[in-house]
C-alpha cells in the first residue's frame, strides 16, 4: 500500500498526493451468513511496516471489522452501524496502538480510542500478526499481537442487534487534513486476512 507525502484520507480534496485506500467486504454477498450472524468473530491479518516507515505527526487507520450498512461505520452519523478499525497514534514522538471504535452509543461525530497504548506497531521490516475478537453480546474487544493477548476491554456498545457485515479495509494517515500525512512517500504491506468464529492465533 502506497501513502504519499502529506496524504490523508481518500476524501481529502487538498492533499498534495494520494495515499492509502478503503473498501468494504460483505459476508452475506459471498454466502457467509454464518459469519454475519455470529455472536463473536475473529479477524486476523499480517502487516509489515519497513524500518524506515514514517508514522507521521498524529496517526492513521488500519483495517478492522464492521457491522451495518457500508459508509455508516465511520465519521458522521452511525446510529445503525459500528466499526473496530485499528489506529496508530503518535504521542510524545512515540507510536501507540489503539482500536478506534464507532458505535451507535456515540450518536455521531468522531469515534473513540479503546486500549490506547496497550501495544505498539513495530516498524522493523518484519511481518507481524494482529487479531481482534469482537463479542457483540458483551461489547468486549480482545486484541492479540504476535499471538500474545495485549488488550481485553468492554469497549463497544449497542451492537448486539447489528450483525457483522464484513472487513472494513481502511488504511490512511488521518484524520482529516494534510497535517496527519507522512513527511515522505512510504509503503506498508498486508496479507493473510482470515475470519473465523474461533481464535486464529
Amino acid at each position: 500500500m502506497f501513502y504519499g507525502k502529506g496524504s490523508s484520507p481518500p476524501s481529502c480534496d487538498n492533499c498534495p498526493s494520494e495515499g492509502g485506500g478503503q473498501f468494504y467486504t460483505d459476508f452475506r454477498s459471498i454466502g457467509r451468513d454464518d459469519l454475519a450472524d455470529a455472536r463473536t468473530l475473529h479477524l486476523s491479518y499480517r502487516v509489515r511496516f519497513p524500518s524506515d516507515w514514517d508514522f507521521g505527526a498524529k496517526g492513521g487507520k488500519l483495517p478492522g471489522l464492521y457491522g451495518g450498512p457500508p459508509g455508516h461505520s465511520s465519521g458522521g452519523e452511525h446510529g445503525d452501524a459500528w466499526s473496530t478499525r485499528y489506529m496508530w497514534r503518535v504521542r510524545g514522538g512515540e507510536s501507540q496502538a489503539t482500536v478506534y471504535v464507532y458505535d451507535p452509543s456515540q450518536g455521531g461525530g468522531y469515534g473513540e480510542d479503546v486500549g490506547l497504548g496497550a501495544w505498539s506497531w513495530q516498524a522493523d521490516g518484519g511481518w507481524h500478526t494482529v487479531e481482534q475478537a469482537v463479542d457483540r453480546d458483551s461489547g468486549t474487544i480482545t486484541v492479540f499481537y504476535d499471538d500474545r493477548e495485549v488488550m481485553r476491554e468492554q469497549g463497544i456498545h449497542q451492537i448486539s442487534g447489528i450483525p457483522f457485515s464484513g472487513i472494513f479495509f481502511s488504511t490512511f494517515f488521518g484524520g482529516h487534513d494534510t497535517s496527519w500525512g507522512p513527511g515522505r512517500d512510504v509503503h506498508a504491506q498486508f496479507r493473510d486476512f482470515r475470519v473465523s468464529e474461533d481464535e486464529l492465533h
